[in-house]
């Protein structure tokens, strides 16, 4: 049997999707493509309306090219499903939690319920250069605009112990960058020990090369954090810090009033001048119902502070059974004005970060390579692309040359005179 699988939305959906992936493999059944293979998995995303749009054209359109496929649902968009929230789709069949991680005996009609949410990936598998370990699920915050929580349920984490076992296999396996992902990875623990005792115990017990953290809310970004942060080179200059708003008000309002905006930036601001090169990202809501033009200019200033290399920018979208969907939408012409300004401060923000690293040199890991050009991401999270050669999945150098948003452009340093 042929099998494709698609993943939509996050990057712990990407984790799971190559976990399935593995599953599969193991279970016998052989990769294929959208179009000629007999079983399509789809691992939706909820996030947004736009979400849920794009995940029902992919359906729709392996429906019409692919008519004979059994098509499976699963993950965020299938749960939304289950509990009512969003319509079925006629022909398509909806797996829930119980039944993704054992989705090869659920297909072979032998299910296996299973309430276990941490599958591994022990070995190369995937194509991919870096791998992703999954450290938490679910969400206890309950942000006024989210639905994470609801589809996704509470926080829950896994063992340090199996945590680090996994991480030892992808070591031998030869992956030279590893990413701890979850929903909340801020929020995990294991008795008393919290993220920052969790980092330091992999890099004390393991060999991974460059250890990246994933999405951290805030309060994740804790005085212990920043402190192995700052004293440990293996981990990758990188965070990515969702704020959603420049506004006390706004944050207010979206539930989010558990940080306070002048005491994260004192930690950011830590953070970035601890290392070189070190990388900020965030994520911005725009348009949140009663976000006022006061409102919306802080949010404006906030990312014109130098502190942020980029920011993911989403125009609200309401979601069911959350506390944000019945109220008032601010005018679509507004939001767009709002988006469209944001983006641009966005972009110069992506373009004075990567000329930082003109005539410097990086460490990056490659992920494809041609006979001329080689293709990665830098430790801190730009795209790289060099002339030159360098092996797939093996730390490099590159002598930066040129930029653009959130790119580099130069020579591998084994080529350079």
């Amino acid at each position: 049997m042929r099998f494709f699988i698609k993943n939509f939305g996050c990057r712990l959906n990407q984790f799971e999707g190559d976990a399935i992936f593995e599953m599969l493999i193991r279970a016998g059944l052989v990769p294929g493509n959208a179009t000629d293979s007999d079983l399509i998995i789809v691992n939706g995303c909820t996030v947004t309306s736009r979400a849920d749009q794009k995940v029902r054209q992919f359906i729709h359109k392996i429906m019409r090219n692919n008519p004979n496929a059994r098509i499976i649902l699963t993950s965020c968009t299938a749960e939304a499903i289950r509990k009512g929230i969003l319509k079925g789709i006629n022909g398509v069949e909806v797996v829930g939690w119980e039944n993704k991680f054992s989705i090869d005996k659920y297909i072979l009609g032998m299910p296996k319920p299973s309430q276990d949410r941490f599958p591994r990936i022990s070995r190369k598998s995937v194509s991919r250069t870096r791998a992703w370990v999954k450290i938490q699920d679910g969400c206890n915050r309950r942000c006024a605009f989210c639905i994470v929580p609801v589809v996704r349920g509470r926080s829950v984490s896994r063992s340090s112990r199996d945590i680090i076992d996994q991480i030892r296999e992808l070591n031998v396996s030869g992956f030279a960058e590893i990413v701890l992902t979850g929903v909340d990875i801020g929020n995990w623990s294991d008795g008393k020990a919290g993220l920052a005792q969790l980092v330091e115990k992999i890099l004390s017990s393991t060999d991974v090369k460059v250890l990246r953290l994933s999405s951290l809310e805030p309060p994740g970004l804790t005085d212990e954090l920043i402190e192995v942060f700052c004293t440990n080179e293996r981990i990758a200059p990188h965070l990515h810090i969702p704020i959603q708003s420049g506004s006390e008000r706004i944050l207010k309002l979206m539930n989010r009033d558990w940080y306070k905006l002048d005491e994260l930036v004192g930690r950011i601001e830590k953070v970035i001048n601890c290392r070189d090169g070190v990388c900020i990202g965030t994520d911005i809501i725009v348009g949140f119902p009663g976000e006022n033009d006061e409102d919306f200019e802080a949010t404006e200033r906030l990312l014109r502070s130098g502190y942020f290399a980029y920011a993911h920018i989403f125009k609200f979208s309401p979601r069911p059974m959350t506390p944000a969907y019945n109220l008032k939408p601010i005018p679509p012409k507004t939001v767009n004005e709002r988006a469209k300004r944001i983006k641009e401060i966005d972009r110069n923000n992506r373009l004075s970060f990567a000329k930082k690293f003109v005539r410097k040199i990086l460490d990056f890991i490659p992920e494809r390579v041609t006979e001329e050009r080689v293709f990665g991401h830098s430790l801190n999270y730009l795209k790289v692309v060099a002339k030159g050669s360098a092996k797939r999945g093996e730390i490099s150098k590159v002598l930066v040359e040129d930029f653009a948003e959130m790119t580099v452009f130069g020579k591998v340093l084994s080529d350079v005179e």
